[in-house]
């Protein structure tokens, strides 16, 4: 995701101090969310804009998959909502978070934010990799195994398996 606001926002986007209260004994694997059969597994989806018609496509194969919503901030943020806020709470929310890694996104500020910010709330990271080499890649992605842009539909089948598991 790519936009001209000053790093300052990162504390906002950052997550805010856990409240001590009665956690729900089934969770959503990789989050912090309740599982709920009535809500939707939500992959959040970080790209640089100059990739969007990629993450596009990765959020429509997604969303056909089975029961997953995707977040797209160009999609999902509505005019004369705080963007920072937006994201923030949708991290905080999802399930899962996908980063896609282009030579595009790897030095945007926005996207390394978002990423950090996935990792303060524990969520599952997904590195979604085209022609990035992984000593390329961002040093806190290190540790994360990623997966080629050409493999996705690996990626769909293991989601798929995730979601499978956390229903039953």
């Amino acid at each position: 995701m790519v936009h001209s606001t000053p790093s300052c926002l990162y504390a906002e986007i950052m997550p805010k101090p856990k409240s001590r209260t009665k956690k729900s004994r089934t969770k959503r694997p990789g989050s912090n969310v309740p599982l709920s059969r009535a809500q939707p597994y939500l992959v959040f989806i970080s790209h640089s804009t100059k990739d969007r018609w990629i993450a596009k496509q990765i959020a429509k194969l997604l969303e056909e998959s089975g029961d997953v919503k995707t977040f797209l901030d160009e999609r999902d943020i509505k005019v004369g909502d705080s963007i920072p806020e937006s994201i923030r709470s949708n991290i905080q929310q999802c399930n899962e978070f996908l980063v896609l890694l282009t030579k595009n996104s790897l030095d945007r500020p926005w996207v390394l934010i978002e990423i950090s910010a996935a990792w303060g709330h524990g969520k599952r990271i997904i590195a979604i990799i085209d022609k990035v080499a992984p000593e390329d890649m961002p040093e806190i992605m290190l540790p994360y195994k990623a997966i080629d842009l050409n493999d996705l539909d690996e990626y769909i089948r293991q989601l798929g398996e995730r979601i499978k598991g956390a229903s039953q």
